[in-house]
């Protein structure tokens, strides 16, 4: 971990605690982010897809939290995802640091890649292999997702993205 000036800790599961209480801590995060208040980028809001609703909790939470191992729709906890809860409003908030004022930071880097009729935005922060991805929409900036990158060849792709 790079020594960060505006990196929030991470939020480590206890396994001797319920599944359950973590998950509802980790929304109790999200919720105060992401639907209490509301993130800028470029001066927009950041919103998020409520549906569908599963558990009481919005669509968003659930791809910043679980992985779709299989890719069949079945989303399963990803403990680094869960972990680094605090990170994808942080990340969003200072996209545009200084990496002069941190140790071992070279700062996030920012790039946009066309999907389907729109613009996703990749906030990658190379040195803690996290990336933050958005979607611009007219009025809004929509969250995607945001996940730890465990693959090596998955990092230098998406730092080859960032180059091209």
């Amino acid at each position: 971990m790079s020594n960060n000036c505006w990196l929030p800790k991470c939020e480590y599961y206890d396994s001797s605690q319920p599944w359950i209480d973590y998950e509802d801590f980790l929304y109790s995060i999200f919720r105060t982010d992401f639907i209490d208040s509301h993130p800028e980028f470029e001066g927009k809001d950041v919103r998020i897809r409520f549906h569908p609703i599963e558990n009481n909790k919005e669509e968003a939470f659930y791809h910043v939290t679980c992985q779709d191992y299989l890719k069949d729709g079945e989303r399963v906890p990803d403990f680094r995802r869960c972990e680094g809860i605090r990170w994808v409003r942080a990340f969003i908030e200072n996209y545009n640091c200084d990496s002069s004022k941190c140790t071992g930071c070279d700062g996030i880097k920012v790039w946009e890649k066309p999907y389907k009729n729109n613009q996703r935005i990749h906030l990658l922060f190379e040195e803690e292999r996290y990336i933050v991805v958005l979607e611009r929409r007219e009025n809004y900036v929509l969250l995607i997702t945001a996940f730890y990158i465990e693959q090596d060849h998955t990092l230098e792709k998406k730092v080859k993205e960032y180059h091209q």
